[in-house]
C-alpha cells in the first residue's frame, strides 16, 4: 500500500479556521472538579522547560543543565489552564491564593496553587494529559509498527 502524503494545494486550500484550530481538553480532579485546558504551543513548551532548567556545578568546576521536571510538569499545566477561555479559572489568581491562605495553606504563587489544589498524581496525570493534546502523545501502533519493520 502506497502512503498519501499531502500536497500544498491541499494545505492552501484548508478553510484558515480549521488551520489555525487549537485543541482543548478537560482534567478531572478530585478536590477541584472538571478543569478546562487548551494545548499549548512549542514556544509556550519551551518557556516552561526554560524555567524549568537550571546549571548545577559539576566534578572540576564545570557547570551542567539540570531539568526540574516537577516544575515543568506544574509550569505546562499553569500555561494549558491560563490559555482556555471556556472558564476564568486560572491557578494564578490573588483570589485564590487568598482562599488558599484561608484554609491554612501559605500559597503566593500560580505554582503554589497547582501543588495545594492537586495531588502529585494528578499533577503527573494532569501533565501528560496537557503533553498528549499538545502532540507529544505516544506514537500510534501504525508508526511503531513501520518502525520495527523498517528497523
Amino acid at each position: 500500500m502506497e502512503k498519501q502524503f499531502i500536497t500544498l494545494d491541499e494545505i492552501l486550500t484548508k478553510d484558515n479556521a480549521a488551520l489555525a484550530t487549537v485543541k482543548q481538553s478537560e482534567f478531572e480532579s478530585d478536590k477541584v472538579g472538571l478543569i478546562p485546558f487548551t494545548a499549548i504551543s512549542h514556544d509556550e513548551y519551551k518557556a516552561a522547560k526554560k524555567s524549568s532548567m537550571s546549571f548545577v556545578k559539576q566534578k572540576g568546576g564545570r557547570m551542567a543543565p539540570e531539568m526540574d521536571d516537577d516544575k515543568l510538569m506544574v509550569l505546562v499545566i499553569i500555561a494549558a489552564v491560563d490559555k482556555d477561555t471556556r472558564s476564568d479559572f486560572t491557578f494564578a489568581s490573588k483570589k485564590l491564593f487568598d482562599k488558599l491562605k484561608a484554609a491554612g495553606l501559605e500559597v503566593n504563587t500560580a505554582e503554589g496553587a497547582v501543588k495545594a489544589l492537586l495531588s502529585p498524581g494528578e499533577i503527573h496525570n494532569f501533565a501528560i494529559e496537557v503533553q498528549d493534546t499538545s502532540g507529544f502523545g505516544p506514537k500510534t501502533a501504525a508508526e511503531d509498527a513501520e518502525e520495527i519493520k523498517n528497523s
